[in-house]
């Protein structure tokens, strides 16, 4: 693959995807809409820049960041799934236009998008649409001050509205997504920071998008739309938000757990499958007799107990935290502590459990889609 600068200088054949492959060439000498500098310091602001699809638009004064409602498209949002935005973002190094900022050499290793790399595929601050971006920079580096505007070409990045459970129902908020990037004038730091002292970098592109309203009524769309089933609302609203987002977590079906939380696992499993009546293979939880869902038993169920964590994680034969670690996954001892599931959603899987687990239809709740 080659990158190209404005200027029409060949910047290199990357490093990182081998010899050039036809219709995967760069270009980055046209480069639409609105640039912007992230808020570094404006004496560095140019080193990385920012440029999206759509344009920035806020705030509407001096745009800095992008903000769209789910499913406006006159905003920009690509992606017809409702609950979430796709937005198209580049970013550029040594970028032209910023009058108070001159282009400068950089070394390899000396730009950081934090939770990048394999090392972190599975941390809770892991962003895999950031990744194109990270593997760009490191391409290109090392430049000098001559290599200027060098853009990375448009990555697509998804932006997830999270599903609160209130008493009048499932709703969206809005979600914010913040790229970071730190471009230093020498090596970083092991822990992705520059040296104290020297100049540097460090911007923020903001992505933001709203909740859907219904174009006739103004009103909010309900995440409950087109769901048909209690199940279907679990899978959606918090399996595929929260437990399979990432293919190192259950987004497949991995060695170490064998526990897929997606729609369709292949071979004919399915979260629901692998899920209800299934033996855990925690050998812990199999020797007492639990089922990862054994329908009309929360208690007797290893997906509840869980996502509870705590005391629920111990065995009365093998003793604490014999069950593992709680879920969604959270190791603080290895900076791998996400989030508990809110209360409503834990509500959600114990009233669903103690419905009978079943696949299809709405079960009796007052926080179930009808």
């Amino acid at each position: 693959m080659k990158y190209i600068s404005r200027n029409g200088t060949a910047k290199r054949l990357s490093r990182l995807f081998g010899p050039p492959l036809l219709g995967l060439v760069i270009f980055a000498g046209s480069v639409p809409g609105q640039i912007v500098g992230g808020g570094g310091p404006a004496a560095t602001d140019c080193w990385v820049a920012f440029q999206s699809t759509p344009a920035p638009n806020t705030p509407a004064s001096r745009p800095k960041y992008l903000r769209c409602r789910d499913q406006d498209s006159v905003c920009g949002d690509a992606d017809p799934t409702l609950g979430q935005c796709q937005f198209q973002v580049q970013i550029g190094l040594n970028a032209t236009g910023f009058p108070n900022c001159t282009p400068s050499n950089f070394p390899s290793n000396s730009f950081a998008i934090p939770y990048t790399g394999p090392s972190f595929d599975d941390h809770p601050k892991h962003v895999p649409d950031f990744e194109p971006l990270q593997l760009f920079a490191d391409g290109q580096l090392p430049i000098t001050s001559g290599d200027t505007d060098l853009w990375s070409g448009p990555t697509a990045v998804s932006v997830v509205l999270p599903v609160a459970q209130t008493s009048n129902g499932p709703r969206f908020r809005t979600a914010t997504l913040k790229l970071q990037t730190t471009l230093c004038s020498v090596p970083l730091l092991s822990g992705g920071k520059c040296p104290t002292g020297l100049p540097q970098d460090k911007d923020t592109f903001k992505l933001v998008c709203t909740p859907p309203l219904d174009p006739m009524t103004n009103q909010p769309v309900s995440p409950c739309t087109g769901i048909t089933s209690t199940f279907e609302q679990i899978q959606k609203h918090i399996f595929d938000r929260k437990c399979s987002n990432l293919a190192t977590c259950h987004g497949s079906v991995e060695p170490t757990h064998d526990l897929c939380l997606k729609p369709s696992c292949g071979g004919g499993r399915s979260a629901y499958t692998d899920l209800v009546n299934a033996a855990p293979h925690n050998f812990a939880a199999a020797s007492d007799g639990l089922l990862r869902v054994k329908p009309g038993d929360p208690d007797q169920s290893l997906l509840y107990l869980k996502v509870l964590g705590g005391t629920r994680l111990s065995s009365p034969m093998f003793g604490a935290n014999a069950y593992g670690f709680r879920m969604p996954y959270h190791n603080p001892s290895a900076d791998r502590a996400r989030p508990k599931l809110t209360a409503g959603e834990i509500k959600l899987l114990r009233e669903w459990i103690l419905s009978g687990a079943p696949a299809t239809g709405f079960i009796a709740s007052s926080i179930s889609c009808q």
